[in-house]
């Protein structure tokens, strides 16, 4: 497009269209933008135009995008956060920020890392907003994309994780690994090892991004292999299958503490050489300068440092 061109392209447009990516939804833009729904109709209109392209589809819960919508978003977003760089003063006051973070994990990162913060964040940014998913739903792809602003991952030290160098990663803590059994499971009764351990039957936290863990990578180089015969979703589906049959779940400390107080389970330690378990935070280099996300970030790599 000829810079004469640009002259005619009004900014509204283009936050709208960046709401709605994110929001998916018109009455939510709306309310964000404080807008009416007539005025993001009309603008949604405009901007169809303009692209020569639907845009969105209307579903029963709200708005899907077009291929070209989906394909604008990473640019639209970084083009908008610029913008919104150049007007921002000069002088950041967290008080009155009002923007929106994305953030994905796995669910005990809620438990162990969010949950931490979020008191701070409603006491000195009492406007900020926050939306959360979970990592296999939506994950360091849509960090490249611009889709989201943190993604918080564990992994196993070693363990290798796919990133390009526009993307940074920082340690938050480390966690080591132990078993968690029902109350009721058989093994209880007899000397737990090694072989009780690689003789009994497992459910495992699959994770497509990482693939195999290390510590399944260590047993193999031994000679050895974990008869997993149940792959789960998330930790707490493995904790439920777990308390109602005689599968040993391996899981982090923390998470087996934290059930422990709600669940008929039983806490044994890995009887099998193991690394620890890394959470860390990984986020895009295109927010480096925000005022808003370094803020954030420093209080989620902090809350650890001690």
């Amino acid at each position: 497009m000829e810079i004469s061109q640009l002259t005619r392209i009004n900014i509204n447009l283009l936050v709208t269209l960046q709401v709605l990516l994110q929001e998916r939804n018109a009455s939510s833009a709306a309310i964000r933008l404080n807008l009416s729904q007539s005025t993001i109709s009309k603008n949604l209109s405009q901007l169809r135009h303009i692209f020569g392209d639907p845009l969105f589809h209307r579903i029963s819960h709200g708005l899907m995008p077009t291929p070209l919508a989906q394909e604008l978003e990473p640019k639209l977003n970084v083009a908008v956060n610029a913008i919104n760089e150049i007007f921002s003063p000069l002088e950041f006051n967290l008080k009155e920020y009002k923007g929106c973070f994305n953030i994905s994990m796995q669910e005990s990162a809620f438990e162990f890392v969010l949950s931490k913060v979020m008191q701070q964040v409603l006491d000195e940014a009492p406007n900020m907003r926050i939306n959360t998913w979970f990592k296999d739903n939506i994950s360091i792809e849509q960090l490249n994309q611009g889709r989201l602003d943190f993604v918080i991952i564990p992994h196993d030290v070693g363990q290798q994780i796919n990133l390009n160098n526009q993307l940074n990663i920082d340690e938050l803590y480390r966690d080591e690994l132990v078993c968690l059994v029902r109350d009721k499971n058989p093994i209880l009764q007899k000397k737990w090892d090694q072989n009780a351990y690689l003789n009994s039957k497992h459910i495992h936290v699959k994770d497509n991004e990482l693939g195999l863990p290390i510590f399944d990578q260590s047993l193999s180089k031994l000679g050895f292999q974990r008869d997993v015969i149940v792959q789960a979703p998330d930790f707490n589906a493995a904790t439920s299958l777990c308390c109602h049959s005689d599968l040993v779940f391996t899981t982090t400390k923390n998470w087996a503490d934290s059930v422990l107080k709600s669940k008929q389970l039983v806490k044994l330690n890995l009887p099998c050489p193991s690394e620890p378990v890394v959470y860390s935070l990984i986020w895009h280099r295109r927010s480096e300068t925000n005022h808003a996300h370094r803020w954030l970030r420093t209080q989620l790599l902090n809350l650890f440092k001690a």
